[in-house]
């Protein structure tokens, strides 16, 4: 156990719980991660000068176990960020930090999204140091059972708001690859988001070949819940201990069935993920909550944009044509269907077919303006 334990500790990282703005000239250099000094304004800015987390509409609050959510035995304590008069009802996303780190370390993960009108509640695990994927996986799927509770506590804050049937786990480093177990261990789960992950999995059968039988195959992943990863392209030089763990090979293992997505970041190290920095991050993360948990089909062709600072970008997602706009009836939804309802609408003929498009018994002119929006948008 001592070499699995010296891999372990090559993770831990150092979090950064401030703005750059807020760091002088030597604290910007050391998180160069995340930050740059601008020689013009004498000050630090976020990289590329325009990295600060553009927040939803919402205000948000929040609430622990001392305001009187069920104390979970599988964790140590939690705190749920709650968007304030938010359409209902609340979706719910569950995120677990790095190795050990606090729930505290992905505030600023739950304060975007709960801003964005999600249930945002993140996790410390009984033994941050020493627990296993199993174990933090286990204490993860626990904290859902407290979410679940809060609908129906009469003193809650969120009482009767909670979608109890919708949920995604959400993890930086270790429980990035948490993640993925927890999704193997309970198919229920709506969406995976796992940020720079890394997973240790000891398999004296499968991985008899591999130095303390520790190795990543297909059958390590076999799940069917839409897994999103958000990978840096140089973390294998950070922790050259975890080649073939880390999120590339997490991807390449999830099964080709199952929806999922790689969004490598170009030049981007271990901590690339750990904030929600970045136009393109805050964007993929956000648009798969949206897309798996609340359904919003019109955020499925943006997900599928490939992000100007992807080194490599994979998916297995494809977005469902909407065929009430198959006015033509070719699996496909395009220009020759307009021309085809142009030509319906100005000489009658739309009796037997899918023509009109709002539903008011007539094909017109308004219909034609639909679908020629569809088509633009």
């Amino acid at each position: 156990m001592k070499k699995i334990i010296f891999i372990i500790s090559l993770i831990y990282v150092g979090q950064l719980n401030a703005e750059c703005s807020d760091l002088d000239s030597l604290e910007c250099v050391y998180w160069g991660e995340y930050c740059e000094w601008n020689e013009e304004t004498d000050q630090c800015q976020e990289i590329g000068g325009g990295g600060d987390v553009v927040y939803g509409p919402y205000d948000v609050f929040s609430i622990s176990q001392s305001d009187g959510m069920r104390d979970g035995p599988l964790y140590l304590d939690a705190t749920l960020y709650y968007p304030d008069s938010a359409e209902t009802p609340l979706t719910s996303v569950i995120l677990g930090p790095g190795w050990g780190g606090d729930g505290a370390s992905l505030s600023d993960w739950a304060y975007f999204f709960a801003s964005y009108g999600f249930i945002a509640t993140t996790i410390d695990y009984n033994d941050p140091i020493n627990e296993s994927h199993q174990q933090r996986a286990e204490a993860m799927l626990d904290l859902i059972i407290t979410v679940k509770l809060e609908n129906s506590r009469a003193d809650s804050p969120v009482l009767g708001l909670i979608d109890t049937n919708k949920f995604a786990l959400a993890g930086y480093s270790i429980s990035g690859g948490v993640t993925q177990i927890a999704a193997t261990m309970d198919s229920t789960l709506d969406a995976v988001i796992a940020l720079n992950p890394t997973i240790i999995i000891e398999d004296c059968e499968g991985c008899s070949d591999f130095e303390y039988c520790i190795c990543l195959l297909p059958d390590h992943l076999d799940h069917t819940v839409p897994t999103l990863i958000i990978a840096g392209e140089n973390e294998i030089d950070e922790l050259p201990d975890y080649d073939g763990l880390l999120g590339g090979d997490q991807y390449d293992n999830t099964p080709e069935t199952t929806i999922k997505m790689l969004y490598e970041i170009q030049d981007g190290g271990h901590s690339s993920a750990v904030l929600p920095f970045g136009g393109f991050i805050q964007g993929k993360t956000l648009e798969w909550l949206k897309y798996h948990l609340l359904g919003d089909a019109d955020v499925c062709n943006s997900l599928l944009e490939v992000p100007d600072d992807a080194s490599q970008f994979l998916t297995t997602l494809e977005c469902v044509i909407s065929l009430d706009f198959d006015i033509n009836g070719d699996g496909s939804v395009d220009s020759f269907d307009l021309v085809t309802l142009v030509s319906l609408v100005i000489n009658g003929n739309t009796m037997d077919d899918n023509s009109d498009l709002n539903d008011d018994d007539i094909s017109n002119i308004f219909d034609i303006l639909i679908l020629s929006d569809y088509l633009n948008g």
